[in-house]
């Protein structure tokens, strides 16, 4: 009885060390706090904002903001380098010219370019009004949107 107590005892220590082993190496690690881009799904994307009214102005600035904060997007407005892209258009005017901070209407174009000199080849296009509370909410949809289309019409890009 003492000898199986004894081999039940080591058997559970062993059990114990070894876990205790295997936990240690993934403790050491760095926690990454933005996912890695991975190359087949990256798609460079163009904000180019065309309007002179300031709810306007920060819709594009969020936008920008969002595709450089996301895992999905490569944001690169450099007009000098030659590599196809995803131009997302934004033109706004203040909706009551007398009133500009009311409110904005929008037009979006998602626009395909395989390159500097070639001709843009039209994918998607909006249009809409948005105040200054739902900037955030526009910008999510337009993301959603962006999105889409470049896994639509993923094939363009490589």
């Amino acid at each position: 009885m003492k000898k199986l107590f004894g081999i039940l005892t080591l058997v559970c220590a062993l059990a114990f060390c070894s876990a205790a082993l295997a936990a240690q190496p993934q403790a050491g690690k760095p926690v990454q706090d933005k996912p890695e881009k991975h190359l087949d799904r990256v798609t460079t994307v163009s904000v180019a904002l065309d309007g002179s009214d300031s709810i306007g102005a920060r819709l594009g600035t969020r936008l920008k903001e969002r595709f450089n904060q996301s895992s999905l997007f490569a944001l690169n407005d450099d007009e000098e380098k030659d590599v196809p892209k995803l131009y997302l258009m934004l033109d706004t005017k203040p909706e009551f010219p007398g009133r500009p901070g009311v409110g904005s209407i929008y037009s979006v174009s998602w626009v395909f370019k395989q390159g500097k000199g070639y001709l843009g080849y039209l994918l998607a296009r909006d249009l809409g009004a948005v105040n200054a509370e739902d900037i955030d909410a526009l910008v999510d949809k337009l993301v959603e949107r962006t999105d889409g289309i470049a896994a639509k019409y993923g094939s363009l890009w490589k």
